[in-house]
């Protein structure tokens, strides 16, 4: 036998079922951006992971030839394609665990040529950022280069702006060697002869490699073709420049355009930029050791902090 109580029973109303939705989609709202933060200091974490192995590797390198690897190798004094050798990157394959990856490229021949397509097609995740977008996508240069490459994250210091307005160590030496005034601007990874003449070393780093750039961060949000593309030896592909000018941080291409007016985008081509919230950019120094500069980091300081030999009086902020 069932007694009842007599009371009705009685669920939620529309109202009280609204009122639910509505708090629990707060919450939601409260607590998405703290997922998200966290996604993005695990993301920037990676980062700054990947930069480290990348500075050992340029350590192994160092102990094994006496030098830091060439920012890239170029045959003469002319930056055409069929004229550009090996790079950076790809010198340090062997010490990323790649070894197999750089048996594959051909070092006798130019650096886009047909024998060396399949490593420049190949995504390589040591030399991407998660925050990068589009990082996963072949795509072709927007200068040089006539197929789809790999795109990469990391761009080697080649120092700062010399030779009036657009003067980059990623250009071969105008004379074949460089001149006493322009090494006072040089940077760790320039542009070097065949053979790698001319490559830097730790003694040659005067300024000293705690306050001196080695590898950074160039990300950006538009224009994919002139983005980083970590295995190609053209140019400013993956070699940037410090700049006196602060939207040469910025990571997006066409917001750097605009800056310059159109007139001087080159400079946008060899900039350095990182999409993380924090408004941070990820760099390696000479010494092995990653550190987090601020996009609004001072032009000045961050200009003597990119030369090896210049006796600045400079240290990260």
């Amino acid at each position: 036998m069932v007694l009842s109580t007599g009371r009705p029973q009685r669920g939620f109303t529309l109202v009280e079922l609204l009122v639910v939705i509505a708090i629990i989609g707060v919450l939601i709202a409260l607590l998405l951006p703290a997922v998200q933060q966290a996604r993005e200091a695990a993301r920037r974490m990676q980062c700054s992971n990947q930069l480290k192995q990348i500075g050992l590797a340029m350590h192994n390198y160092h102990d094994t030839y006496q030098v830091f690897p060439p920012g890239s190798v170029n045959l003469d004094l002319t930056t055409a394609a069929n004229k550009s050798l090996t790079n950076w990157a790809v010198s340090i394959l062997p010490f990323l665990e790649q070894s197999a990856l750089f048996e594959q490229y051909n070092q006798s021949v130019h650096n886009s040529h047909a024998d060396n397509q399949d490593v420049l097609q190949t995504i390589l995740p040591a030399m991407l950022c998660p925050s990068d977008v589009n990082s996963e996508v072949l795509t072709q240069p927007s200068q040089l280069i006539t197929f789809d490459i790999a795109p990469g994250s990391y761009k080697g210091n080649i120092g700062r702006r010399f030779r009036g307005a657009n003067g980059y160590f990623d250009y071969p030496p105008y004379a074949g060697t460089y001149t006493a005034s322009e090494k006072e601007s040089i940077g760790p990874l320039h542009v070097s002869g065949v053979n790698g003449l001319n490559c830097e070393r730790f003694a040659t780093i005067t300024d000293g490699s705690t306050n001196t750039l080695l590898v950074g961060e160039y990300h950006t949000k538009t224009r994919p073709d002139c983005k980083t593309f970590w295995a190609s030896s053209h140019s400013f592909h993956n070699l940037a420049a410090a700049q006196p000018e602060s939207y040469t941080r910025i990571p997006d291409w066409d917001a750097c355009y605009a800056a310059t007016g159109g007139s001087q985008h080159w400079k946008c081509y060899r900039a350095w930029g990182a999409l993380h919230a924090a408004g941070t950019m990820n760099f390696v120094m000479c010494d092995g050791s990653v550190t987090s500069i601020p996009q609004t980091i001072d032009n000045v300081i961050f200009e003597a902090l990119s030369t090896i030999g210049r006796n600045e009086v400079a240290s990260l902020p």
